[in-house]
């Protein structure tokens, strides 16, 4: 079947998913230190934000249903509209409560955009080039965070945070509108998306699951670890942020060739493996110049998802492609709204080690769940059987 979604190209989506990047690291690499410095936050405040930042994660199987009524490129348009706008009211936030509703904003776009935009990539790619496809992609997201990050850095050297998230929001609405009235339709009149939930795609949901809870242990504490216990400043995290995306430029690209050539399993299972130890480090290393690298790698397996957007577009007919992954983006957040608000009150009860051992007991989990994925050559002959 010939896909109407041609209509939209690679060009396109590279270009909208680095602007919601660019964005989303502004917002990332600003928040903890706007809070803090502003509004002089505690990790339960942070919590508390955070979990409802991971609402609209949570609540993005609406992307399958939408996706019945809107295409997927008016989707994404919108939900860029919606990341500028929420970074616009953070500039105007007087107080944590606004902070945070901006911010929930910011996150219905950003989490709507993703399934959405990563339905368009799957959709286009051939089933042997799906990592190599998802890996160029997140190299220019990464490409996206060291602007953002530079952008960031340039600007609140002469501006406020205010400022600067004005600077940010605006833009980027701009951007979102042009593209809501440019895009052209990415489907046929006669092509359907479908919301459905099977048995099939359990594993894949499973891992979302698993792979959410240690990811939102990470973005909620690691960088409010190096802030709040060891003083980083928002120019230190900016640089960390930049060199973070420095290195994302070529780990994305060698995660998805390695996805296409050894197989899921592979990433999966290796990915996993290393963050057990990654997170048991920030638990017990105090020391800032080994803290710093862990941070590094742990953003750089973040890939690995690659590897499972590629094993489900595997299993997965194109109309349920959009449907999947906007379930596997609310498996992800399950327990967003929940771990940010505990890790907090275990942090402030407990300290902070207990927070990050709990993370490294939750990647092993998903290290064992993991080992399910069929190798490389099992899934392709699974692929043809259901073919015939």
């Amino acid at each position: 079947m010939a896909l109407g979604i041609k209509k939209v190209s690679i060009v396109t989506i590279t270009l909208s998913s680095m602007v919601v990047w660019i964005g989303f690291y502004a917002w990332r690499i600003m928040f903890n230190n706007f809070a803090v410095e502003v509004f002089d936050a505690s990790p339960t405040d942070v919590g508390l934000i955070q979990a409802a930042r991971e609402i609209p994660g949570l609540l993005a199987f609406g992307v399958g249903a939408l996706a019945l009524y809107l295409t997927e490129s008016r989707i994404a348009a919108l939900s860029i509209i919606a990341v500028g706008a929420g970074l616009f009211l953070c500039g105007v936030a007087p107080s944590l409560v606004v902070l945070g509703l901006a911010t929930v904003l910011m996150s219905f776009g950003f989490h709507y955009f993703e399934p959405t935009n990563s339905s368009q990539l799957l959709l286009l790619s051939k089933s042997d080039n799906l990592g190599r496809a998802q890996g160029r992609l997140r190299s220019y997201e990464s490409m996206a965070g060291l602007i953002g990050a530079v952008i960031v850095l340039g600007l609140t050297l002469f501006l406020d945070f205010h400022t600067t998230f004005y600077i940010f929001g605006a833009a980027i609405i701009a951007i979102g509108l042009y593209l809501a009235v440019a895009l052209p339709s990415n489907r046929t009149k006669t092509e359907n998306r479908k919301v459905k939930l099977s048995r099939k795609y359990m594993l894949y949901y499973s891992l979302s699951f698993l792979r959410g809870c240690r990811r939102h242990i990470f973005t909620t504490f690691a960088i409010f670890l190096l802030v709040k216990n060891h003083g980083l400043d928002i120019t230190y995290v900016s640089i960390l942020m930049l060199a973070n995306s420095l290195i994302t430029i070529f780990t994305h690209r060698w995660i998805g060739h390695i996805s296409d050539k050894l197989g899921e399993r592979v990433v999966l299972v290796g990915a996993s493996f290393i963050l057990i130890f990654v997170f048991t480090g920030y638990a017990y290393i105090t020391y800032l110049p080994l803290l710093l690298p862990l941070f590094l790698i742990d953003n750089a397996l973040f890939g690995s998802s690659i590897a499972l957007k590629s094993y489900l577009r595997k299993i997965a007919p194109p109309e349920d492609v959009t449907g999947c992954l906007s379930f596997g983006m609310t498996a992800n957040h399950i327990t967003a709204v929940v771990i940010p608000i505990v890790g907090g009150v275990v942090w402030s009860m407990f300290g902070y080690k207990a927070t990050f051992i709990a993370g490294a007991v939750i990647v092993f989990v998903d290290m064992l769940l993991a080992l399910k994925v069929p190798a490389n050559g099992k899934l392709n002959e699974q692929i043809r059987a259901e073919m015939v």
